[in-house]
């Protein structure tokens, strides 16, 4: 029950967050954050009291409207997650003075303004954080053809080898049944040479002078 009060209460404060004198962004406090699409990473913020109550993350989405994350009560207690922003995808912590948000497998959709917040006497108080997707450098692009390249090459000649060792074992087999049956050949070739040559035991030969 308390969850869904803390919840509610920041649904409110959102509606109300530009309002003049509701809330406090620091400038100073604003980070913007790079990664490559499809990596992990971690966004933070420090500087609080180890008694305040009420800590959260926000997000910018839809242009101009803004989400609550998640948010929980002191750092040992259990985060709630706004409808949309799964624990698979976010995960929240938080220590005595730092807050942290994971965000896994960034990509464009959860690329964007990010508002890390928690409550002081009465008022929320927000560091903006711009988590960007890094652009490919031409570096990286040529890189990456290189490696295509390479593959290709090696693919290629994986290939050749292949064919060319098939096309020997099939000459080396050709090879071997020649000279077998030329073997074959000349003993049979043979033995009826010498067979030929046998006289018969009941054939009487005769000098002739």
């Amino acid at each position: 029950m308390r969850n869904s009060h803390i919840v509610l209460t920041l649904n409110i404060s959102v509606t109300h967050l530009f309002v003049p004198g509701w809330i406090s962004v620091s400038s100073s406090e604003s980070q913007t954050v790079e990664v490559q699409s499809g990596e992990d990473v971690t966004l933070m913020c420090s500087g609080m009291d180890e008694n305040l109550k009420v800590r959260y993350w926000l997000k910018v989405v839809k242009g101009a409207d803004i989400q609550c994350v998640s948010a929980m009560t002191n750092p040992t207690s259990t985060v709630r997650y706004h409808d949309g922003f799964s624990n698979h995808t976010f995960t929240m912590s938080s220590n005595t003075s730092t807050i942290f948000l994971k965000v896994r497998s960034v990509d464009l959709n959860k690329s964007g303004i990010y508002y890390c917040g928690f409550n002081k006497d009465g008022h929320p108080f927000l560091t903006t954080i711009h988590l960007k997707i890094k652009a490919a450098t031409l570096v990286s692009m040529i890189l990456g053809g290189l490696t295509l390249l390479l593959v290709m090459v090696v693919i290629g000649l994986g290939a050749k080898i292949r064919k060319l060792q098939t096309g020997m074992f099939y000459n080396v087999l050709f090879i071997a049944f020649v000279n077998y049956f030329e073997f074959l050949s000349i003993h049979v070739t043979f033995r009826s040479k010498a067979k030929r040559r046998e006289p018969e035991p009941n054939v009487l030969y005769g000098a002739t002078r």
